[in-house]
This record gives C-alpha cells, sequence and structure tokens, in this order.
C-alpha cells in the first residue's frame, strides 16, 4: 500500500505539473493578447491626438493664409503701381528726347 501511495502521489504530482505547465502557457498567451490590444489602443489613441491636434490648427492656418494673401495682394498693387510711374517717366524721357 505505501507503494502504491507513493505511485498516487507521484501521478498526482506529475498531473498537477502538467496543469502548471497548461495554465502558465495561457498566462503567456493571455499576455500576449493583451500586449497586443494594448499597442493597438495606443496607436488609436494617438492617431486620434494627431487628428484633435489638426483640426484644433485649421482654423489658425486659415487665418494665418488669409493674411498673407492680403499683404501680398498689398505688395502686388504697390509694386503695379512703382511699375506704371517707372514706365510712364521712362515713356516721358524717351517721348523728349525724340521731339528735340
Amino acid at each position: 500500500t505505501y507503494r502504491q501511495e507513493v505511485d498516487e502521489a507521484a501521478l498526482a504530482q506529475v498531473s498537477l505539473e502538467r496543469k502548471v505547465e497548461s495554465l502558465q502557457e495561457e498566462i503567456d498567451f493571455l499576455k500576449k493578447i493583451h500586449d497586443e490590444e494594448m499597442h493597438e489602443l495606443q496607436e488609436q489613441i494617438a492617431q486620434k491626438q494627431i487628428h484633435v491636434e489638426m483640426d484644433i490648427a485649421k482654423p489658425d492656418l486659415t487665418s494665418a493664409l488669409k493674411d498673407i494673401r492680403t499683404q501680398y495682394e498689398s505688395l502686388a498693387i504697390t509694386n503695379l503701381q512703382e511699375t506704371e510711374e517707372w514706365y510712364k517717366s521712362k515713356f516721358s524721357d524717351l517721348t523728349d528726347a525724340a521731339t528735340r
């Protein structure tokens, strides 16, 4: 009976060791899935933050572009006026030179 109890204890130990190994594999598998899900969620959060930052920046960009366009148009008008004055001045000089 002593031998039988030792054999039963050894079988129980092997069975428990297999169970522990199986549970450890399950824990490892669940950790892997958890890590993958966390990585995916972090990527989604990062994309949402970028999207929010881009949405916030749009009005500032639009107003900045409007300001730049206004400045550019003002500069273009000034340059056009100066060019016309220069042209009239040179044309007048050439006309005066031609009449002499």
